[in-house]
């Protein structure tokens, strides 16, 4: 079955406009992601801005300080590496809109052709005669009856094509609205970009004069980094021991209480412990932050040095350093099996869920003791400010039994 031309051009524009819907649909979801993720860094650099404002009271620079400066160096290259996928995105966008209406453009030219053509045909046999003439020269009563139908669809058809003209018109204007938006749109994700490149120059600048100031005071730097060392030893210490005791608690009652012991398993856990080491696991980067603002200075594992030179460290946990007067709180239901004085501003809380253990060190103010039961989210004591280096820095450690982990993989993004 052949189908008229015009119908032919109205399914081949129908198809494009349905397949130009679906690539916008798909280019306005990322948009939108971009533009979500774009807002969490930039919440992030505002973060870092104003705990370098706090820590900036301080007459001296801190190591924290500097983590910092580093910190938002990353947060500005994060930036700018979206704002580049946002704007390979926006300029996809021009093409495929540019494309678009060239396709417009064109469809429109061809429903005009047709119609002058409508127009011509119309004004040889405008009149009634010949109209008539055209009828009473059919063959039979059946020829003449199509043919009367015939010149009613041609009529019809002239409407139809004005219609076609008409809506061609408005999505050929609306095209060109879309297409000066989307190049105003482009050029302020080009301005965005160029001023962010001109912050991360001038933040790159402060790391270098700040990594220059540490260079001249290498010595007190490392006498601050062994004392660092013997506080965070004297408290793994007494977590492990702590952890041990758990442990040994935990195994006398669960064999006092079955036949055997489970000799594969590190710790011997009561159903409901282990229904809360199940849900703890479950919740693996999707655990709540244990300070409701912050950022991470100082991160897990064996790390270079910000300042000197071919020395490393290593952390038993994460530091995220938070406003001051920031309250920590419980990553997750629990219980409390030790509140520890490391230093006389320096109170570590420890947790139980299961076979799972969270630290919080640091904190000035403990408002738990031990045997308290906790809920997720519940407060535990204040985070304490530095008064000589105006930083607030909570500890924060994962352990599973007598293994560390990185926090990081489980906290929420």
């Amino acid at each position: 079955m052949k189908f008229p031309r015009s119908i032919g051009v109205f399914g081949l524009a129908f198809f494009a406009v349905l397949v130009f819907c679906v690539s916008t649909c798909r280019a306005q979801n990322k948009k939108a992601e971009l533009e979500e993720t774009i807002r969490k860094i930039e919440d992030e650099i505002n973060l870092t801005n104003q705990l370098l404002e706090e820590t900036r009271k301080s007459k001296t620079m801190s190591l924290n300080e500097m983590a910092m400066l580093q910190q938002r160096i990353r947060q500005r290259e994060n930036l700018i590496s979206t704002l580049q996928r946002q704007i390979v995105l926006a300029d996809g966008k021009l093409q495929r809109t540019t494309a678009e209406l060239g396709k417009t453009e064109s469809n429109l030219a061809g429903l005009r052709k047709e119609y002058a053509q409508m127009v011509l045909f119309a004004n040889k046999n405008r009149s009634g005669i010949n109209q008539l003439m055209f009828i009473f020269a059919s063959d039979g009563f059946n020829q003449a009856y199509r043919r009367m139908k015939y010149l009613k669809q041609y009529g019809a058809m002239r409407q139809e094509q004005i219609k076609k003209m008409t809506l061609s018109q408005q999505q050929l204007l609306q095209q060109k609205q879309q297409l000066e938006n989307e190049k105003t749109e482009k050029q302020q994700l080009l301005d965005n970009e160029q001023k962010q490149q001109t912050l991360l120059t001038n933040e790159q600048k402060q790391v270098d004069q700040a990594l220059a100031r540490f260079n001249q005071k290498e010595k007190n730097l490392q006498g601050e980094l062994r004392q660092k060392e013997q506080e965070a030893k004297k408290l793994q210490k007494q977590i492990e021991a702590i952890i041990a005791e758990e442990i040994k608690r935990a195994s006398v009652r669960t064999t006092e209480t079955t036949a055997t012991a489970m000799p594969d398993k590190l710790m011997n856990l009561t159903p409901e412990e282990k229904h809360l080491s199940a849900q703890f696991t479950q919740n693996r980067k999707r655990l709540p932050w244990p300070v409701e603002r912050g950022m991470i200075t100082g991160k897990f594992g064996t790390q270079p040095h910000p300042v000197l030179k071919k020395v490393v460290t290593n952390n038993n946990g994460i530091d995220i350093t938070c406003p001051a007067g920031s309250r920590t709180r419980a990553v997750f239901d629990g219980i409390v099996i030790s509140v520890t004085k490391i230093t006389p501003t320096n109170n570590a809380v420890i947790l139980r869920h299961g076979d799972f253990f969270t630290v919080y060190s640091n904190l000035d103010l403990v408002n738990v003791k031990r045997g308290d039961q906790v809920n997720v989210k519940q407060e535990i004591g204040r985070v304490h400010t530095d008064k000589i280096e105006k930083k607030t820095t909570l500890h924060f450690e994962i352990w599973q039994g007598k293994n560390l982990l990185n926090p990081e993989l489980w906290l929420a993004d």
